[in-house]
């Protein structure tokens, strides 16, 4: 990677997680914690899944923690539906509710005029944004490649 992008990689990384951390301190009350959040996007890519695939994008947290999140996000807030199988009535499948593809979509515009922000702050030229959609693609590819369950251990 060279020292050079290593740093300003880093350094970039650092400010996004204190901005994040930032905005998590003044969140309004009944705001979505990162995993809620994490897991109606999860929904959003995929469609319908059933618990213990979520709780497998997650695997040093319980299948029981995220059940937990999961009934909140059903119960008590309306964003994701949940439904026996017809198939196995032991599986629990879970997709998102008008509501909650409401909520994500209000998510992803407050998460794209911050980038907005910056990348307007910054001056980047139409020739970098191409760049670093082909390097955020690429990337992609290789995370999900290193998330699969099959390649991630589930810690007990």
């Amino acid at each position: 990677m060279g020292p050079e992008l290593e740093k300003a990689v880093h350094e970039l990384a650092l400010r996004m997680r204190m901005i994040r951390a930032i905005q998590e301190d003044i969140a309004p009350a009944g705001a979505l914690t990162e995993r809620e959040a994490l897991i109606l996007h999860l929904l959003d890519e995929r469609g319908q899944m059933t618990v213990t695939q979520i709780a497998n994008a997650w695997p040093n947290v319980s299948e029981s923690t995220i059940s937990m999140t999961i009934t909140k996000l059903w119960r008590e807030l309306g964003l994701v539906s949940k439904t026996i199988s017809p198939e196995n009535q032991r599986v629990t499948l879970v997709e998102l509710t008008d509501k909650g593809k409401a909520e994500l979509g209000m998510i992803f515009k407050q998460r794209n005029q911050r980038i907005k922000a910056l990348f307007d702050s910054i001056n980047v030229t139409d020739e970098e944004r191409q760049v670093l959609i082909s390097v955020c693609q690429r990337g992609v590819k290789v995370l999900d490649q290193f998330l699969s369950p099959a390649k991630v251990p589930k810690n007990k």
